[in-house]
């Protein structure tokens, strides 16, 4: 996919990974767990994306232009 840096439209479909998702799903794979969710989306085929903290320190929301990759990113991270 690849990211903006523009804020995106409002009708972009938006998925929040927070940081209670990140600690309790996978604990041990907590080390290099955000690099390796930010590599995968970069290079996994798709529209585009944006990414931007989620209420400044409780995780990250992802938005996404096409519905189709937000459920996608879901199904493989939440």
């Amino acid at each position: 996919m690849k990211k903006i840096e523009c804020w995106p439209p409002p009708e972009w479909t938006e998925v929040v990974i927070t940081w209670n998702d990140i600690l309790h799903r996978r604990p041990t794979f907590f080390h290099g767990r955000i690099r390796y969710i930010l590599d995968w989306v970069d290079r996994v085929p798709g529209g585009k994306y944006h990414l931007h903290g989620y209420n400044s320190t409780e995780g990250f929301a992802f938005r996404f232009e096409d519905p189709k990759d937000a459920t996608y990113f879901k199904l493989k991270w939440l």
